[in-house]
């Protein structure tokens, strides 16, 4: 739209309308730090990708503050900053969030536990790929490289390398995470019902769910906000509850 010939009086309407974006995305990276703080975290893989997740989607907010600029837009307009910016907020604010969702869903869906040491190395090559491959983008668009070329300088090459490699690397992160999914479906460790010590009703049914999800009232043992369950006094409770269900069941 900043390129497109249209006077200056438009542009000025759309760069403060694109400007006004950053309002609810920066109330969104406020609530999720918001959601962290105080909080116990434990560096599972969940957790780890959701973290990859809000730094490099904050990085590809604050490169879409500036490409909503028309100077610096006109600029680094069909550059590489804006193919950097573009996959900062798609694969780092989207694939790092669906890994970090398969990860922790995975026990529930399959009843089994995914092996640590493999997640946590698909998280490893794929934050290190992600950031090797995008972040010299945005300096190759600010040097003048345009998008959708077949040759380029040759003074842009190293920058281009480290693309690569970071490239490769992420081709490379999807190994551990196959055969993690597939080695954890038959031999990863029984889930219980709640491994992660959550709150919401999902983790309070059996992994995999039976159907209609449970077979009486649901028992919640504490508040929404008393995050920190402590792990051996959960077992003790659901060994309570068990119990409390079959003397429901003798005495029905």
């Amino acid at each position: 739209m900043f390129t497109s010939g249209t006077p200056g009086w438009l542009r000025m309407f759309f760069m403060a309308a694109t400007m006004l974006i950053a309002v609810p995305t920066g109330i969104k990276v406020f609530s999720w730090c918001a959601t962290i703080w105080g909080g116990k975290l434990s560096l599972n893989t969940p957790m780890l990708f959701a973290l990859g997740f809000l730094s490099s989607f904050l990085i590809g907010g604050l490169t879409g503050v500036m490409v909503a600029s028309v100077p610096f837009d006109i600029h680094v307009h069909d550059t590489y900053f804006v193919v950097g910016h573009f996959h900062y907020v798609l694969f780092g604010g989207s694939a790092l969030g669906l890994f970090a969702g398969f990860y922790h869903w995975y026990p529930k869906m399959t009843g089994r536990m995914i092996n640590e040491n493999l997640g946590r190395l698909h998280f490893a090559l794929t934050f290190i790929g992600l950031n090797l491959t995008f972040m010299p983008m945005h300096e190759l668009g600010l040097l003048g490289m345009n998008r959708r070329i077949a040759l380029y300088d040759v003074s842009f090459q190293p920058l281009n390398v480290l693309c690569t490699v970071g490239a490769y690397i992420m081709a490379v992160s999807t190994i551990p995470f196959v055969i993690n999914v597939l080695w954890s479906l038959t031999k990863g460790e029984k889930a219980s019902r709640n491994p992660w010590s959550a709150l919401t009703l999902e983790w309070q049914t059996s992994s995999p769910p039976i159907i209609e999800n449970f077979e009486e009232e649901p028992v919640l043992w504490s508040g929404p906000y008393d995050y920190g369950i402590d792990t051996e006094a959960e077992e003790e409770k659901e060994t309570v509850a068990e119990m409390l269900a079959e003397v429901g069941s003798e005495s029905r």
